[in-house]
Formats: structure tokens, sequence, C-alpha cells
């Protein structure tokens, strides 16, 4: 799931990587923290609820996850609390994210082909992508049969169409303009 990041986002994700720190273990305890707030209605309502005091709030919070995960991401949900900014954690989990892909040079990098790719040709196209990216690839291997040979490349919000069906319809648009 794709999550739009905010600038006050990528502001406190920013904050959270600059207190040092593993920050390999931060990110699995942020996916932690989203797995439990995902899978609690209950918090999510309470949390969004403007008439639950700030106090008790921040109680919660306390006994959910303290001594549970890092003191830095306690914090960082109690200031959202405070700031009455609780609903920005996804936001900010995925800012942390790429934020940690950019300092430990790696890239996510969605490769979408019109049929599954057996290993050699997966071997290709990472090493072409990482030699072009000069940024460790880390793949989404997609499949999508509308595709008429070629590869797609989804690149945080770029994408990249080397299908020939993205071929046919840019001369197609072409063809009509004229």
């Amino acid at each position: 799931m794709t999550t739009l990041i905010s600038t006050i986002s990528k502001t406190y994700a920013k904050a959270l990587l600059d207190t040092g720190g593993d920050y390999k273990m931060l990110e699995s305890q942020l996916n932690e923290i989203s797995n439990v707030i995902n899978s609690s209605k209950d918090l999510r309502v309470i949390m969004s609820n403007s008439s639950i005091a700030i106090s008790k709030k921040i109680e919660i919070i306390d006994e959910i996850f303290g001594g549970k995960i890092d003191t830095k991401l306690l914090n960082l949900l109690k200031i959202l609390i405070e700031k009455n900014r609780f609903n920005e954690f996804e936001s900010v989990k995925e800012a942390f994210s790429k934020l940690t892909e950019e300092v430990s040079n790696k890239k996510t990098v969605e490769i979408i082909s019109p049929v599954k790719l057996n290993f050699e040709n997966r071997t290709n196209v990472l090493f072409k992508l990482e030699h072009k990216l000069n940024k460790e690839i880390t793949p989404i291997w997609t499949v999508d049969k509308s595709l008429i040979a070629g590869l797609a490349f989804k690149i945080d919000d770029c994408v990249i169409d080397t299908s020939i069906r993205a071929k046919l319809e840019n001369l197609s648009k072409n063809i009509n303009r004229g």
C-alpha cells in the first residue's frame, strides 16, 4: 500500500533518522507499530477522537508500547499525539523507509513484465538497473499480461514503460494529433 508522504511527515522522519541509532531496527519497530495500529480499530478510533484527553492517549500508548519499542519511537508517538498528528504515523513510517533507502544506497523498484521472468532474465535486468541507477535494487516483480513485450519500471513516482504497448499508445496519440 502506498501512502502519500506529507512534508511534515518527512520532517519527523528526518528528525528520527538524525537521532542516530540502528535505523534497520527502528524501521522494523515502525512496521510492528503500524501492524498494531492497523489491527486495532479501537486504537485508531481513540487516537482520532478529539474529545479524549491527550494525557489519556499518551497513557494508552505507554501501556501498549512502553518497554517494547525504542524510546525514540515511543517519544515520536507521544509527539504525534501532542501535536494532533497521530494520523500522520503511516506517512512518517513511509518517509523514514525512503530515507533509510537513500542512506544505505538502496532503491525499491517495481519491475513489471508481460510474463514471469526466469532467473537468468531477472539477474540481467537487476544487473542493468543497478548499474544504471548506481544503487542496490530491491525488486518487486509483477506480471501484467496487458504489456506487449518489454518491461515497465516503477521507481518512486516515476513509471518508465519500455513495452511495445506503450510505444503503440504513443504512436496512436501522435497520429491522432496530426
